[in-house]
């Protein structure tokens, strides 16, 4: 599995191009989509620890599917990818992609909604997969 896509209402998706795999299996680099109405952006984005925080995020938040007080947040590592996640009996996942580099820096924002369960639940095991495929 090279690619995860979660949503239904805008939707993100991960992406680890094969070639950039390591040795291992693991890898660095994931390409972050967000597909919305009139927006469409990619930005390939770091993380040293095998995207366990992303992971762990999306596990948090499934365990908690039935609701929770304020934001749970995600930054990447360098902070071009940012996630807030509130509950209103929806998942409404905020994100943030940037480029911050010279000659053409831009930035983009936007919300995607998740049902809590089921559809929490296969995000989950679909970026657990994902994680683990060699």
């Amino acid at each position: 599995m090279n690619e995860v896509t979660i949503g239904h209402q805008g939707e993100l998706r991960f992406r680890v191009e094969p070639i950039e795999r390591n040795s291992d299996g693991t890898f660095d680099y994931v390409v972050v989509t967000a597909n919305l109405e009139g927006l469409r952006v990619s930005k390939r984005v770091y993380d040293f620890d095998r995207w366990s925080p992303l992971l762990s995020y999306f596990e948090e938040l499934a365990n908690n599917w039935r609701g929770w007080n304020g934001d749970k947040t995600f930054d990447s590592l360098e902070g071009d990818f940012r996630l807030s996640a509130k509950h209103d009996g929806h998942v409404r996942v905020s994100f943030e992609l940037e480029e911050t580099y010279p000659p053409n820096p831009w930035a983009a924002k936007g919300q995607i909604v998740l049902d809590p369960g089921e559809e929490l639940t296969a995000a989950v095991e679909a970026l657990r997969a994902l994680s683990s495929a060699r």
